[in-house]
């Protein structure tokens, strides 16, 4: 926790020509001094820094703030690492005066980064020096890679053997257990030995966004297996989030505006190699929402890359659904798909630089790709091909943030198909609406084994009429072990409103969002909260349903350790979701300091219940698809089963 008193005294301290200067040309002119924008391209000067107001502001691009604000833009770094920079140059301490318990958090996270960072020094030591690094060192030369590009990524060498790192990093038992904890030895309990987790192999660190060393990837030398092996999931990191590559790509390029996303470590260093510093990799997982929004934090323009192949296409459909909610106006991904058998880092050392770049600007964007794919096996001269594109279209796009985007994306569906827009988007919306109305009713279908309830007098709460049911000879319906099983379900099942205009699903929207809002509020007071829930409980909110913004908030505290309201406030400054955070931030809380813990679990646990009665409703809907007697007995004990869990029984 920074106070806001230190950062307005640290500005104080500092001097913004001094800063900028070191980095920017700049030239005395009347009170002020200019220079060339270093955050758009121009030919004249219109970056103007005013050292009496300790303020700089750019005529061409609107570029504004303080010593602060630049370093975090120009340097990309975060808040906390430009505060601890500014501290460092004015010979001051940045204070800690975190909340309590969070100091031992933070100490045993530093001493986990700390020991990563010897683990690196140590393997690329061993790159250098170690008696069989001429394996590792011949691999590297028939890659194509220089002992420059080896140097800037910090590639390193894990020789043979089960106890190099272990022997010269693990002096006491404490520092056994530190490398045990970020996952650099295996403790095998039932042996009773431990050893190292990497051998044999050229490591190439992980690094985040502030270039801390959290987790290692190794590639084996020679044809062993598992060919690739990550560090597992440790406090200091989760594979779903990080991106390899990406504080080198950020360190690279002062103006970084693309980012290719490739399959595999190699692939980003030998891209660098050639010259093509904007490249990053997902650690073994497919392109997940947290990926795609931290990329998007970076830059306005991704490229994925995919092998051509059947396999390729489909992971690349994957990164495509998921890269449509963050398609916002000014954003753009294309989709590039490599020939036959070659990765990047074959085809770059084949083709060279100017190709690939070639290849990359040529790659078909994210709505080509779309309606390509979608229009695969659809006669679209027909009036049905037509159709089924509309059908298959238009829920994929409403998952585009409104705006211009949106709209051009639904004119090419237009053009398509020959309906206008407006129609495109009405039949939508018609469809959205009956499906949220059969969602709220009760669950019997017409012609699908039952009939529909019109009246309450069906069931305890008007679910089945009984005379229309089939009846198995225990008296209940068919594919019903008993009468009493047939009840059980009957009376439980229908929890939904009589009205017939009520949405299910808007409700637990309005609900959800209400609920997250109260839950953020908290968090900006008392950040460290974020921390009290345990992860399944926030990757249940993943996907759900007005939580975005709460569960960004909980990533962006654990996974820079912010402990400070100000801190977290301050490193959504220019993020669209400010203006939100800020007016919950000011927004009145009643509870005392003391309450806070208990109202956040609170609200986190009723949020979990929501979604597993959201759950049931789901599969409620998929049972009741088909009649009673097409119900095999997994079918049923999964269907009381969530009865159980939705009663709390």
């Amino acid at each position: 926790m920074i106070p806001p008193d230190f950062i307005d005294d640290l500005l104080s301290r500092t001097d913004i020509v001094d800063v900028i200067n070191s980095r920017v040309t700049l030239k005395k002119t009347g009170q002020n001094y200019t220079g060339l924008c270093p955050f758009h391209t121009e030919k004249s000067p219109s970056f103007s820094v005013n050292q009496e107001k300790q303020f700089y502001y750019c005529f061409g691009c609107q570029a504004s703030g303080s010593a602060l604000k630049f370093l975090m833009e120009f340097e990309r770094m975060d808040f906390i690492a430009a505060v601890e920079m500014l501290a460092s140059k004015a010979g001051v301490e940045v204070p800690n005066s975190s909340p309590p318990g969070t100091s031992e958090r933070l100490q045993k996270r530093k001493s986990i980064y700390e020991i990563l960072e010897q683990a690196s020094s140590l393997y690329q030591g061993f790159l250098r020096q170690h008696a069989s690094r001429d394996t590792a060192v011949n691999y590297l030369k028939q890659r194509g890679l220089s002992g420059e590009i080896a140097r800037d990524f910090q590639l390193g060498y894990a020789p043979p053997g089960w106890d190099n790192l272990m022997g010269a990093l693990a002096k006491t038992n404490h520092e056994r257990d530190l490398l045990i904890e970020s996952g650099m030895l295996i403790d095998n309990n039932e042996e009773g030995k431990t050893y190292d987790r990497f051998r044999d192999r050229v490591m190439f660190p992980i690094r985040d966004v502030r270039g801390r060393v959290i987790a290692f990837g190794g590639r084996i030398i020679g044809d062993g297996k598992p060919k690739y092996l990550n560090s597992p999931e440790t406090p200091v990191f989760h594979k779903g989030r990080e991106l390899y590559g990406l504080y080198e790509s950020r360190r690279r390029n002062r103006k970084l505006e693309t980012l290719i996303v490739v399959e595999g470590y190699m692939d980003v260093v030998a891209l660098a190699q050639q010259g093509i510093n904007y490249a990053v990799a997902t650690l073994g997982t497919a392109t997940s929402s947290d990926h795609l929004d931290r990329l998007f934090r970076t830059v306005s323009k991704l490229v994925f890359s995919f092998d051509g192949d059947k396999a390729g296409r489909g992971a690349a459909w994957k990164a495509l659904q998921e890269s449509l909610p963050f398609m916002r106006d000014g954003r753009s991904a294309r989709f590039l798909f490599l020939p036959e058998g070659e990765d990047p880092d074959t085809l770059v050392r084949k083709e060279g630089k100017d190709k690939f770049e070639w290849r990359v600007n040529q790659a078909p964007h994210l709505t080509d790709f779309l309606f390509d794919h979608l229009q695969e096996g659809l006669d679209m001269d027909a009036m049905e091909g037509k159709a089924t594109l509309s059908q298959l279209s238009m829920p994929l796009i409403q998952k585009i943030p409104e705006g211009v985007f949106k709209q051009l994306v639904i004119g090419k569906l237009s053009e398509l198909t020959g309906l206008s827009s407006e129609r495109l988007i009405a039949v939508s919306n018609s469809q959205d609406q009956v499906a949220g109305y059969e969602r709220s009713r009760s669950f019997p279908v017409k012609n699908q084994g039952f009939e529909a309830a019109s009246t309450r007098t069906g069931s305890a709460r008007g679910g089945v009429s009984r005379e229309h049911a089939d009846v198995n000879p225990a008296g209940g319906p068919a594919g019903v072990a008993s009468d009493d099983e047939y009840a059980e379900m009957m009376a439980t099942a229908e929890f939904m409103d009589e009205d017939p205009s009520f949405s299910f699903g808007a409700l637990v929207s309005r609900e959800m969002a209400t609920l997250a809002e109260d839950a953020i509020g908290i968090l900006l007071r008392q950040p460290d909260l974020a921390g009290d829930v345990d992860e399944k409980t926030y990757s249940q909110l993943e996907n759900a349903p007005g939580c975005r913004l709460l569960v960004d908030l909980v990533h962006s505290i654990l996974a820079r350790e912010m402990a400070s309201p100000v801190v977290l406030l301050a490193s959504y400054q220019d993020q669209p979701e400010f203006p939100v955070l800020k007016m919950l931030a000011e927004r009145e809380q009643l509870l005392d300091v003391s309450e806070l813990p208990g109202q956040y679990s609170g609200i986190l646990g009723k949020m979990a219940k929501i979604i597993e009665t959201q759950s049931f409703q789901q599969v409620r809907k998929d049972l009741h698809s088909k009649p009673f007697a097409d119900w095999s007995p997994e079918e049923r004990k999964s269907y009381r089963e969530s009865l159980k869990n939705k009663s709390g029984k």
